[in-house]
């Protein structure tokens, strides 16, 4: 450890002699925020076992957030790569279904290295206890693409990290891989957005907000004179401002999301000298089509209700949540989110939290904003409101929520590279993904078709569908006719179960077919 005393000795001067960021909000400098990279990679290299001393989740991420430390991760992730189902059913998805996914390790896309890094406090004294029914749900079957698998399949196939189910309010069983445990902070992407609806529920419950068909002005008076001007709180919920967002373009320079994300580090590594902050970057953003008239997914909405309750509630986002949902839920450790130069939360993507305390949120919501402890956090007509899907998304959207086809009741907080929270009312049942499940998926066609070979991203979310519902229906409903169970126990007295993700060795064959993918593709589209 002393060796590395010398350097981060200079990094501190450094720290001190570099130029003060002018933000109100507490962020900090990028020497310190890259400075804090290099002690917890130090650290990350050099932890023991890590207990938790106050009753909540200890610190056991890596050398950034929502990675496991690198031993882990390369352990882990060994168990993948030498597992011969994951191979052949990585080339069958190439070959045959126009799937492509990246083989590595952990999400590949993490803005949270450069940008500015927020807490989201919890309270030791809050923590609602999880409890645990446990059983083994690995060898569950389901069908897809004609085939049997398993839930040990899917997690080891799909690039899931983990995998947790909550049935009837308690812990059934949870899946780890690639290095990630019940301790490590997540990223969970647009999963974030549910949150953030959630917390405007409150507000409103609060009576700050004097209604949903207010136009956003009233409470944000920056956006008068803009293309937000006149639209709705509501028609911001339901994604349908009409202001211009376009993230699911390849073309990174046409990317909205990418943008952005140019504009805010520009700005946090320059002190405003260039680029843009959050706000300016909202503010600046041109009217693509008349409000309430059609859903189009948004990222910029999200960012707007955190702005909106920012300025209700006089504080940064990150301490709003942390007061009126985070520590109410119970949740069992903190989380981080990521912001700009001025401590405004890009708070459209990335609640980085723990495994438990998603699920905790789904069975808030399930419940009605309920917490564990019986205590009403959300309003009941609010969670209505958010899982009341809209007319003009087609039954798809409703409050930074959406439907999910694994019952007619069902519906989930849903993200970039297939984050899950799934929640099953039918079946009381609560189920959480988080993977790093990111590639290219190209389509058939003639080789002058535009269209043809245009790529997409393959998150697997028609398999996670097929999956739960098998889960579902082995598990039972909410009448107790589930299969029988061991000893209910509490999260402070029992550990999750480890995950597995298979073994064996990785053949030849593979490394073949893997050469090959590219002409047996193309043979395949000339029959």
């Amino acid at each position: 450890m002393h060796v590395f005393r010398r350097p981060l000795a200079l990094a501190c001067v450094l720290c001190a002699i570099w130029p003060s960021s002018a933000s109100t909000a507490e962020v900090d400098t990028p020497p310190e925020h890259l400075l804090g990279i290099i002690q917890a990679t130090i650290d990350s290299l050099t932890r023991g076992a890590v207990d938790s001393e106050d009753g909540t989740a200890p610190e056991t991420d890596g050398p950034i957030t929502a990675l496991p430390p690198i031993q882990d991760l390369l352990a882990g992730r060994m168990d993948v790569w030498l597992n011969p189902l994951y191979w052949s059913t990585w080339v069958q998805e190439s070959l045959l279904h126009g799937n492509i996914q990246i083989p590595a390790p952990t999400d590949v896309v993490r803005p949270e290295i450069w940008t500015a890094n927020v807490d989201v406090a919890n309270d030791a004294a809050t923590v609602a206890p999880m409890r645990f029914a446990l059983q083994d749900t690995s060898g569950i079957t389901y069908q897809w693409r004609e085939q049997t698998k398993t839930v040990a399949d899917f997690v080891a196939t799909t690039e899931t990290d983990t995998v947790v189910f909550v049935h009837n309010g308690a812990l059934v069983d949870e899946i780890y891989n690639n290095g990630y445990q019940e301790y490590t902070r997540q990223q969970p992407w647009s999963v974030t957005k549910t949150f953030i609806a959630a917390v405007v529920g409150i507000a409103d419950g609060e009576g700050r907000i004097q209604s949903l068909q207010d136009p956003i002005e009233r409470y944000i008076p920056d956006l008068a004179g803009t293309p937000w001007e006149g639209v709705s709180i509501e028609d911001i919920l339901q994604m349908e401002s009409g202001v211009h967002w376009d993230e699911d373009t390849p073309v990174l320079p046409l990317n909205t999301q990418v943008q952005q994300w140019v504009q805010v580090l520009l700005d946090y590594y320059t002190y405003g000298a260039l680029g843009q902050t959050r706000n300016e970057f909202i503010k600046a953003l041109p009217a693509a089509y008349e409000a309430g008239t059609e859903f189009r997914y948004n990222s910029a909405n999200t960012q707007v209700l955190a702005w909106m309750l920012s300025n209700l509630y006089g504080k940064p986002f990150n301490e709003i949540i942390s007061e009126k949902l985070w520590i109410p839920m119970g949740a069992y450790g903190d989380a981080r989110m990521i912001a700009d130069r001025e401590g405004a939360t890009i708070a459209s993507q990335g609640l980085y939290a723990r495994a438990h305390d998603f699920a905790r949120f789904g069975e808030l919501m399930r419940r009605g904003g309920v917490n564990a402890r019986g205590e009403q956090v959300v309003p009941a007509a609010w969670i209505d409101r958010m899982t009341r899907m809209t007319k003009v998304s087609e039954g798809g959207y409703g409050y930074q929520t959406w439907n999910s086809a694994v019952t007619p009741g069902a519906y989930k907080a849903s993200g970039f590279q297939g984050q899950k929270i799934t929640v099953v009312p039918e079946y009381c049942l609560t189920a959480v993904r988080l993977s790093h499940s990111f590639g290219l998926q190209y389509r058939d066609g003639d080789i002058a078709d535009p269209d043809a070979y245009g790529v997409g991203t393959n998150f697997s979310a028609d398999e996670w569908v097929a999956m739960v519902k098998a889960v579902a229906d082995s598990l039972g409903d909410c009448d107790g006719s589930a299969p029988s169970r061991s000893t209910t126990t509490l999260e402070a007295d029992a550990g999750g179960p480890g995950g597995s993700s298979g073994s064996g060795a990785l053949g030849a064959w593979a490394a073949a077919l893997l050469g090959l993918l590219a002409l047996g593709r193309r043979r395949m589209m000339g029959r």
